[in-house]
């Protein structure tokens, strides 16, 4: 330990303060806020002291701790005995310093639950004393003056607690649940006020802590909601937990804003009041249920009923900014007015919370004040938050549809005559008439309920509908009948449901027992396919080859007698076009003159023996083929072809040219080819030339499908 004596006759602040260091038995000044007055010291951090089954575990585990926590408090008292330049200068030069603070902070035990350790003799006295040094040394950080000469500029103390993180916001935060007891609100209120004066940059992180908050009320909404969703069913510990950390949450929420007034704005501006309506309505309500499930007489219920007055509490504080500002009067009190009241109507849609409210913090001498206070004020929304928040059960705008419709309007002008009392009760009706009849008793009474819900209260009171509307009207229900939706509708069973309870198959669709279900029927209606291909189909190629039912399914049935009939009628128009079809359709071919005489004899011929059988019907000499012969069709073009070249005054196909007995003109001969190249050419061989440039492109080589086409109307290429 550097060795000095500390002086301060001119009082000056710790910041501008030098002292004198006596080392090796020299002098030099240093600033009294120097890394050589702290103590090089290792402190205990705090641990948790076992704790199980909601009691104190004995063991060698509860030894440890004793000896740990009596180090870290004899490290506390040390702390709080140093002097003002060392206790300063240890606490922003030692890190770990302020670690074994924080160290306590977040894992103490909150003030609702400090009867666990009162009755444990050996944990609770060491827990008390750690438990007041902690929040002693979290003072004398935020004391700025301690005596005339120890003292610290209240700009550089901010300073120095926001840069080097002796003091946060989460610290903050983690004192409320500890020391939030009303023994202790006084000082804690203090404390808050203190370091906000002292830097307030501080409330920027204040404002990042509130929707922190904020998201983890979201968090613990859908970590309810998803396992809702998936049919899981936590165990007691996760919903003993969950009540736990939940209750945490609202306790820090409602006393930072009963402790700390400045914040309200700042959670008003982030929309806080939505977020604590809709996580009252469907989270806390939720995990009350689970737990009340699973332990009817579960301590942890208490728990989850203070987090619903903390909620009602901290939302009541933050609207009632809206008041404060009304009350100040002036020009503007309109806009806050007309906020409370967007602030009430946007929280209708959480029913369970609206009722709570109301019971805990009656809305009719604010909505009187503001009537009377502020001028110019939407009346009608002032009267529809009054009847929403104050009407209770007499509001009979909320209905589930059974109260009055249109069918029910236009049957209550017909008048339909009662029958008498006795033929009436000779009739006896079956169960659902009865309980109807029960529904109906209950809605004659209450008639804003909805069907369903009043359904379920009969249910549970033995159908007894003087027993329900007594319920109901005293508010003893059951917590799951109360937390309940009142305006559920009733939805009848789906008659096929029935099929499951008669046949103990679960019914995945609609079509499951009609008349095609393999499962509830023996036969059924159409063919069921199994394995590849249908039935009576073959299994293989060889079999689907060998299979002739096809023939004698043909030769059976009587196609083939159509075709049979002969019309008598005779239509000349149809065969004068027929034949101009074919005729179109064929080509005509030139004949030669020994074809044209080949005819003419032939001609002959058939008129010569017609002579001799006239009369008698003589059938063709040759059947009409399927398809002509192709070596006909090849000569019949040879010989077309010869002919052209005949007519042209060409030779034939293998003698010379004119030889063909055509005697026609020979075609001029067209030499282009001349003589070799730098002899000179005749005047025919250019003519030539000439004329074969200018008519080479008289007819292309484009007929291919002309030909083509040619063929197939012959018969050569099958179609």
């Amino acid at each position: 330990m550097a060795f000095t004596v500390f002086k301060n006759e001119k009082k000056l602040p710790l910041n501008e303060l030098t002292l004198q260091l006596e080392e090796g038995g020299s002098k030099r000044s240093l600033p009294a806020l120097h890394e050589k007055w702290s103590e090089p010291r290792v402190f205990t951090r705090y641990v948790p002291f076992p704790f199980k089954a909601g009691a104190v575990e004995e063991g060698p585990a509860l030894e440890q701790w004793i000896a740990e926590t009596g180090w870290f408090i004899k490290d506390l008292r040390w702390l709080l005995g140093l002097e003002h330049f060392r206790f300063w200068s240890t606490m922003v030069h030692n890190r770990g310093a302020i670690e074994t603070v924080i160290s306590f902070t977040q894992t103490a035990i909150p003030y609702y639950l400090a009867g666990v350790v009162r009755g444990a003799a050996t944990v609770y006295p060491l827990y008390s004393e750690a438990h007041r040094l902690t929040i002693q040394v979290i003072c004398r950080l935020v004391t700025q003056r301690e005596s005339d000469q120890c003292w610290l500029a209240k700009e550089f103390l901010g300073d120095l607690l926001y840069r080097h993180y002796l003091v946060s916001v989460p610290l903050l935060v983690e004192l409320l649940p500890i020391y939030g007891c009303p023994d202790n609100k006084p000082l804690l209120a203090r404390l808050l006020q203190t370091v906000f004066k002292l830097q307030p940059k501080y409330v920027q992180d204040l404002s990042v802590a509130v929707k922190f908050l904020q998201e983890t009320f979201k968090t613990i909404q859908r970590q309810i909601e998803s396992d809702r969703i998936e049919g899981q069913v936590a165990n007691a510990a996760t919903l003993n937990d969950l009540a736990v950390y939940t209750l945490d949450c609202c306790t820090t929420l409602a006393l930072l804003v009963e402790l700390y007034p400045d914040c309200r704005p700042v959670c008003a501006d982030l929309g806080l009041e939505q977020s604590i309506s809709g996580f009252y309505d469907n989270t806390l309500v939720l995990l009350y249920k689970n737990v009340f499930t699973m332990d009817n007489e579960s301590p942890y219920l208490t728990y989850l009923n203070a987090a619903r007055r903390d909620l009602l509490a901290a939302f009541r504080a933050i609207v009632q900014l809206q008041l404060e500002k009304v009350r100040e009067g002036g020009p503007n009190s309109l806009n806050p007015a007309d906020k409370f009241l967007c602030i009430l109507t946007e929280c209708l849609s959480e029913p369970i919370f609206v009722r709570d409210y109301q019971l805990h913090y009656p809305l009719d001498k604010d909505l009187d004040e503001l009537k009377q206070t502020v001028s110019g004020l939407d009346h009608f929304k002032l009267d529809f938050v009054a009847s929403a928040y104050c009407g209770g059960e007499e509001n009979g705008g909320l209905t589930n549809g059974h109260a009055s419709s249109d069918s029910d309007a236009e049957e209550e002008d017909v008048v339909v005559p009662k029958e008498p009392a006795a033929a009436r009760s000779d009739v006896e009706l079956t169960p659902e008439q009865k309980v109807e009849a029960d529904v109906r008793k209950v809605l004659d009474v209450l008639p804003h309920l909805g069907d369903g819900y009043v359904r379920k209260i009969l249910l549970r009171y033995g159908d007894d509908p003087e027993q329900a509307i007594a319920a109901i009207l005293e508010g003893n229900l059951p917590p799951d009948l109360a937390e309940a939706d009142p305006a559920e509708p009733y939805i009848p069973p789906d008659v096929k449901d029935r099929f499951f309870v008669e046949t103990g198959i679960e019914r995945l669709n609609i079509y499951d027992g009609d008349e095609l279900d393999v499962l509830t029927r023996d036969t059924v209606r159409g063919v069921i396919k199994r394995g590849k291909g249908m039935p009576g189909q073959p299994r293989n190629m060889r079999e689907m080859l060998d299979d002739k039912s096809h023939v004698r399914e043909m030769k059976t049935r009587t196609r083939y007698q159509e075709y049979q009939i002969v019309c008598d009628e005779y239509d000349d128009e149809y065969d004068d076009s027929f034949d101009a079809m074919a005729d179109s359709e064929s080509k005509k071919i030139r004949l030669t003159k020994e074809m044209r005489n080949a005819l003419v004899d032939e001609e002959e011929e058939d008129e010569e023996g017609g002579g001799e059988e006239e009369g008698e019907f003589q059938p063709s000499k040759k059947p009409l083929d399927f398809c002509e012969n192709p070596e006909v069709v090849r000569a019949r073009y040879e010989e077309r072809r010869r002919s052209k070249q005949q007519a042209r005054g060409g030779g034939g196909a293998g003698g010379p040219s004119g030889s063909g007995g055509g005697g026609g003109q020979q075609a001029p001969e067209r030499d282009v080819v001349g003589k070799a190249k730098g002899q000179g050419q005749d005047k025919a061989v250019l003519q030539n030339r000439k004329h074969k440039n200018e008519n080479k492109a008289a007819k292309g080589n484009h007929n291919r499908k002309a030909g083509a086409t040619f063929k197939r109307n012959k018969g050569m290429i099958p179609s």
